[in-house]
């Protein structure tokens, strides 16, 4: 995953950014009426308890109590909520969401409202929409003049500059990107929340893949988004994405001391945020092979039994662990109205045990470790599905129940006319109204030595948006310093210090004067906030170097590296390793070096991988910097990964591995084995390497070794610099289920390479191993053999979503393949939309009747003839007349889009980018669209003619040569770029076609037609 910042000013200066218009209720032209909400249960009996049974089956620790703070029909579908300074809780209603196969009802729309409780009596009083006329909306925060949702692909900014709870008209799309993949569409980007450093935070899940940006943001320099934590700064405009793995993350909270975590499924529930990291997330690969191994899960435990599949966690069958494998929203108790023992504890909802979750944070080694705390909450209604945690301003929490009986794996269809915000209470709670916006700054600056931590978060938002609107900055910056200074109480220094910095009131002496303070949590942040400047780069192998910008000055750097060698703490030592990342590459192993001489440091949690995840980039920049690195280090993992890395380049430039081997011959035999572990992983897999020239002499060194260990490691690779490994024990990397999914990819495509004889029996085996089968794919092409087609065919849903459409290529490839694939989609075992036009044209340029008449049956006709364009063109443009445009619903027309054209063309700031971007074109131009639609080949530039490959092994690939040398031939198709030994490819037949494929509308009822078109045809994105 990428982390990088875009600065959304100088996309302004190109007049880039562009605005969405949301339609009001009252815009002309438009159904103010909401759409009716419909459920669509299996069951159509199916009904929930009633609000007042649900809250009688709540149990409660003795002084607990409970009321329904608002229930159907005033509150349904809750998915997310917030507060504003006035003490009104927002929420945001989701009735898009479906069941699987329409994943979302463009036909609905989703609210935001604000309830109000104004004698303090567990029931809100009054009720109003902010707005029902958005779709997809997962979560709403509020703040700096407005509010923002989630609604992706995008996250959006409705403007209520004076807080009346009426939008004031347009809003922004800030970001875009955030994609919805059709197979796993419960992962998406959620969970906006303002972080105590003033920026505003989300998280998506690792199987939402997205590319983020500002809209406008080229490709080259958008944000990969492979799951976990990311955040977007409201000033300064620069959006970051701080973490990759875990599954499925929603809910997080800060502690007392700015600490970050956040809850997650299946591959772990609970993690420390740490800016950089790089998590395990079960079912997904990380996207930087690099990073070697990654940061397991903060807890102790689990809430189920890890000796059997998740899957088998629900219905009460993980009680004793906790409830089940899925977790959602997450609040980490600092009100005053709850008991103090409960302070400072994380409660997250359990959703298949219908109960809150406390987890006991306690602080160890660099970071955290969860201590699974007691299970005191439980609701016992059988429809409760909680969704969001949090307290409000007099200390009472608010859990929101979305109300159903399926979700998370158990699809029954959805509920939409139930849900539920329950309000935990001990006692009696204080209250009194609250508005913060008619405070003094000197009145919100005294709130931040308050009890209940809702007045100090409230508080820092309201000193921050006044700031930025030209505001009592110097009183605000001189009353927070005093307090930062003066106060004694720690917990009370870090939230002047906070809001310092939100309000821009700190600067860099002020900052290095903090790194001198006796509390490490103080120092951790004062180490955060300077390097916060800098852009993160968590995925620095796919980030481009020209995008590093800035650097310590010499004082911060002096200062840094000081630290780096002498600071006691070892959370101290983890915010310098995360700031290695913000680091330019030259500046990174001065500061790394002190870091990694910490012995005490090797068997960290986190340590020893983020400070390897911040020299990742030295491996093609500085390689040299790497072997002295190693010299010195007394971490033997990050040893190893140097050596791995450096290994990696064997072939290429073998200088610094060289100089590795020469100085690992003097070293002790713990160093030895720890460079040779590097050097064997780096290179398992592979049949034969090029032997480096210092490699003699350390194996007669460590000929004599007393360790076995050591001499089976120098045997091995010494076979390997020599004849080269025997391809069965490349097989046996290839098929063992113990050995790492990358090791066993490389033995696999190592195989292939080579060709041995028994290769389709091993890819065949593979097929079933998810990530693994896409390469085993890719050897299975080799083989012309119907039974092959179909087998794959048949496996088509074992392949993980986002490479099925490889799978589709492959078929689509040869003719003995093509007609298993047909033959599933006849049956609807493949949906017919998987196969485009693009292959259906690829399996016609086979020239074969029989296949192509059964292509035509099951699939459609691709028209050729000009006569039968003209003669499209004129019925389509005779129907599709102004009024019928004007009454079209251009909602589903974009989701036709995204369905059939965004593979490969992009239309405000969505989409592929294998054809032109459609987005500056003429496409309020009837004629235009009509004409490049249905004869793409009469209108197309020559730089988009498609190239027909016909390879010497059988197939054959259509698409856009993109590069030619002397050797090699580069193919562009829809799923992915080639490059191919021209000694591989029979022949390349240009074609005058586009290779943007015919026939697109073919398969498009009129409706859905009008409604693309209508859609294409408008002017600004529509939601």
């Amino acid at each position: 995953m990428m982390t990088q910042s875009i600065n959304l000013l100088s996309l302004q200066m190109r007049r880039c950014f562009s605005v969405v218009i949301i339609f009001l209720a009252m815009t002309p032209g438009r159904a103010a009426e909401f759409p009716k909400i419909y459920n669509s249960e299996k069951d159509k009996s199916a009904a929930p308890p009633s609000a007042g049974d649900s809250l009688a089956a709540l149990q409660l620790p003795p002084g607990f109590k409970a009321t329904v703070f608002a229930a159907e029909p005033d509150v349904q579908n809750p998915i997310a909520m917030t507060w504003d300074s006035r003490g009104r809780l927002w929420i945001a209603e989701n009735y898009t969401y479906a069941e699987p196969g329409i994943n979302f009802d463009r036909r609905l729309r989703d609210r935001i409202l604000i309830f109000e409780n104004s004698n303090g009596d567990g029931h809100f009083d009054s009720r109003k929409v902010f707005t029902d006329e958005v779709q997809m909306l997962t979560s709403i925060e509020v703040g700096h003049g407005g509010v923002w949702a989630m609604c992706p692909p995008q996250l959006f900014f409705i403007p209520d500059k004076n807080g009346d709870g009426i939008p004031d008209g347009a809003a922004e799309v800030v970001l875009d990107g955030f994609k919805i993949p059709s197979a796993s569409y419960h992962n998406f980007a959620n969970g906006l929340r303002w972080g105590p450093d003033g920026w505003l935070y989300g998280r998506c899940g690792a199987s939402a893949p997205g590319e983020i940006g500002i809209p406008g943001t080229a490709p080259k320099d958008r944000l990969p988004l492979r799951g976990g934590i990311w955040r977007y700064h409201p000033e300064r405009k620069i959006v970051e994405v701080l973490t990759s793995g875990t599954v499925n993350p929603w809910g997080h909270d800060w502690d007392e001391h700015g600490e970050a975590f956040f809850v997650n499924t299946v591959s772990g529930h609970l993690w420390h945020l740490i800016p950089g990291a790089h998590f395990v997330a079960a079912h997904a690969v990380d996207p930087n092979a690099r990073a070697y191994e990654l940061i397991n899960t903060h807890a102790d435990h689990w809430h189920f039994d890890t000796g059997k599949p998740w899957q088998e966690s629900r219905d009460g069958a993980a009680n004793s662990y906790g409830g089940g494998h899925a977790h959602a929203g997450a609040m980490i108790y600092q009100g005053d109205n709850w008991p103090e023992n409960y302070r400072n504890h994380l409660f997250t909802l359990n959703m298949h045990g219908r109960r809150a979750n406390q987890e006991i944070l306690e602080r160890t080694g660099s970071g955290y470790v969860a201590r699974h705390g007691t299970d005191c909450f439980f609701f016992g209604d059988n429809w409760f599905r909680g969704l969001e945690i949090g307290s409000g301003p007099d200390g009472g929490v608010f859990v929101l129940d979305w109300s159903d009986t399926g979700e998370c794996h158990g699809s029954t269809g959805v509920h939409r006319t139930s849900g539920r915000i329950f309000k935990i209470t001990y006692g009696d709670p204080k209250f009194s109204r609250v508005d913060l916006a008619s405070l003094s700054v000197t009145e919100l600056v005294k709130l931040h030595s308050h009890t209940n931590d809702w007045f100090v978060r409230q508080s820092r938002l309201q000193l921050s948006e006044r700031a930025l609107r030209g505001g009592d900055f110097k009183s605000a910056k001189t009353q927070l310093e005093n307090l930062f200074q003066q106060e004694t109480n720690v917990v009370v220094q870090l939230r002047a210090l906070w809001s310092l910095y939100a309000i821009g009131g700190t600067d860099e002496k002020f900052l290095r004067a903090a790194l001198s303070h006796p509390n490490e949590h103080v120092r951790t942040w004062a180490v955060r906030l300077l390097s916060d400047q800098w852009p993160l780069d968590t995925a620095v192998s796919l980030r481009p170097a020209n995008r590093i910008e800035g650097s310590p000055s010499p004082a911060i750097a002096k200062k840094f590296i000081e630290l780096a060698k002498s600071d006691s703490s070892a959370l101290v030592r983890l915010a310098l390793a995360s700031a290695l990342q913000r680091l330019p590459f030259s500046e990174r192993a001065e500061l790394a070096a002190p870091l990694l001489s910490h012995a005490e440091d090797a068997g960290d949690h986190n340590l020893p991988f983020m400070i390897w995840y911040g020299l990742i980039p030295l491996g093609d920049s500085s390689p040299e910097s790497l072997v002295s690195l190693a010299a010195d280090c007394r971490i033997p993992l990050v040893r190893k990964f140097i050596a791995r890395r450096l290994a990696e380049n064997i072939d290429k430039n073998s200088v610094a591995l060289n100089a590795l081997l020469k100085f690992t011959t003097t070293q002790s035999e713990s160093f030895q084995d720890d460079v040779l572990a590097g050097m064997s992983e780096a290179l398992r897999g592979w049949s034969k390497a090029k032997k480096p020239q210092s490699w003699v002499e350390l194996q007669t060194k460590l000929a004599t070794s007393e360790s076995p260990t050591l001499r089976n490691r120098v045997r091995d690779l010494s076979v390997l610099f020599g004849d080269g490994r025997a391809l069965d024990e490349v097989k046996r990397i290839a098929l063992d289920d113990k050995s790492a999914l990358a090791f066993r990819r490389s033995a696999l495509q190592t195989l292939i390479e080579n060709r041995p004889p028994d290769l389709r029996q091993i890819c065949e085996q593979l097929l079933p191993i998810r990530f693994l089968n896409t390469t085993a794919v890719r050897g299975l092409a080799l083989f012309d053999d119907a039974a092959i087609g179909e087998k794959l065919a048949k496996n088509y849903e074992k392949f993980h979503h986002a490479e099925r459409s490889a799978v589709i290529e492959t078929l689509a490839s040869r003719p003995s393949f093509a007609r298993p694939l047909l033959e599933e989609i006849f049956s609807g075992r493949i949906p017919r939309a998987a196969l485009t036009p693009f292959h259906a044209r690829q399996i016609r340029s086979f020239n074969d009747p029989t296949l192509t008449k059964r292509l035509t049956e099951v699939w459609g006709e691709l028209r050729d003839s000009p006569e039968d364009k003209k003669r499209l063109i004129a019925k389509l443009k005779a129907n599709l007349t102004p009024e019928t445009i004007a009454g079209a619903n251009k909602i589903q027309g974009r989701v036709i889009f995204e369905k059939t054209c965004a593979t490969c063309h992009t239309l405000y700031g969505n989409g592929g980018r294998i054809g032109p971007d459609l987005t500056g074109s003429g496409r309020d131009n009837l004629d235009y669209l009509l004409e490049n639609i249905i004869d793409p080949s009469g209108v197309v530039s020559v730089d988009f003619h498609m190239s027909i490959v016909d390879l010497k092994d059988g197939r054959t690939l259509n698409g856009l040569i993109s590069a030619k040398t002397d050797r090699t031939v580069t193919l562009k198709t829809i799923n992915e770029t080639l490059t191919m030994e021209r000694s591989s490819i029979e022949s390349i037949r240009e074609s005058d076609l586009s290779l943007m494929p015919e026939g697109l509308l073919d398969n498009l009822s009129e409706t859905e037609v009008r409604d693309l078109i209508a859609y294409l045809m408008s002017p600004s994105q529509v939601l």
